[in-house]
Order: structure tokens, then sequence, then C-alpha cells
């Protein structure tokens, strides 16, 4: 009996706190504008306010691809970071956001193993670009990698040399689902590929 129950409680209890996160997750979106449309509009009904987020950020994702819009866009964020409180958040929390989207150039590029923090101990982690040292005789090509040490948003940024970075067969959508999971998304096995990407 007892292993019977913790079989239900383990089918249970995922699908009980999922939709507990989704209802607040929509409760707390639907939040910011529906209060606002019911007194201005006098529209109120559940979802109004998360549908008029969703087409607000689809009109300024227009705008944004847009020749003008960008120029204008970019002349706002120029504005934002030279406000004294707002220029050491907004920079941050965007480089967090360009970070996860692979359309920007600063995004996560390849899923990488490294050794780390210690040899024969092997991290997953994130490339994000190619540095070189200077002066000339320390000039060695070196990849940055971003290692998370708490889920994802808390982490190390470590310059490894090239042949010590290993580059795996992961996309970056597989390897953010292998960090948010605790590893149990790990497959049995891992392919490895050089930096250019062959086999």
């Amino acid at each position: 009996m007892k292993k019977t129950f913790f079989a239900g409680l383990v089918v249970v209890v995922p699908i009980v706190i999922t939709a507990l996160a989704l209802i607040w997750l929509f409760n707390f979106l639907d939040g910011f504008l529906s209060p606002f449309l019911k007194q201005t509009l006098g529209i109120d009904f559940a979802g109004v306010g998360l549908l008029t987020e969703i087409v607000l950020i689809f009109l300024v994702g227009l705008i944004a691809t847009n020749v003008l819009g960008s120029r204008l866009l970019r002349y706002v964020q120029d504005l934002l970071i030279r406000i004294p409180v707002v220029k050491n958040i907004y920079p941050t929390i965007r480089q967090i956001v360009e970070a996860f989207s692979p359309s920007k150039d600063s995004s996560f590029k390849k899923v990488v193993l490294v050794e780390y923090p210690q040899k024969g101990t092997y991290s997953l982690g994130f490339l994000t670009g190619e540095v070189s040292l200077a002066p000339p005789s320390l000039d060695q090509r070196f990849f940055s990698v971003y290692v998370p040490t708490n889920n994802l948003y808390l982490g190390h940024v470590v310059l490894f040399r090239a042949e010590e970075v290993a580059v795996t067969a992961f996309t970056v959508e597989e390897g953010l689902k292998i960090i948010l999971s605790g590893g149990t998304a790990f497959p049995s096995v891992i392919r490895i590929r050089d930096p250019k990407g062959k086999p």
C-alpha cells in the first residue's frame, strides 16, 4: 500500500504543482493591465490583460525589426542607460534576456563540457565568445564559457584554452533543459564535436 501510494504521489504532485504554477502565472500576468482596462474601457473578463500584453509585445517586436523603429528604441535604450539608478539595472537585465535569444550576437552559442572547477570534474557550460590575450607573447586562442552554479541565473564566466573546451552536439535549448532539470535530462551518450561543429 505504501509503495502504491507513493507511486500515485509521484504522478499527482508534479501535476498539481504545475497547474498551481500556471494559474499563479496567469493571474500575475493578467493582473498587470486588467485593472487599467476595466477602469478606462470598461472591459472586464479573465485573460484580457494577458491578451493585451501579448499584442503589445508583438507590436514592440514589429517596431524593433523596423529600421525607423529600431533607431527609436536605440534612442530610448541610450536614454535609460543615462538615468542614475536605471543604468545599473537595465543593461544587466537586457544582457541576461539577450543571452537566451538565439538571434542575438551575445547569446549562448554552443553547449560545452569543461574541466571545472578542478581537473577530472566536468561541468556543462555555454560558449559565449572567443577571446585573445595581448601582448603578442601571451597571444593564445581562448573561449569564454559561462558555467552556471545555481540553476541558470548565477554562475561564473571562465576563459579556457580552445583545446580545453569540448563542444557537445546539444542545442542550447537541450543544454538549458539539462541544467534546469538538475542533470536528470542528461542522455546516456554525449556526442562531442570540434569547435567548428564537426563530429
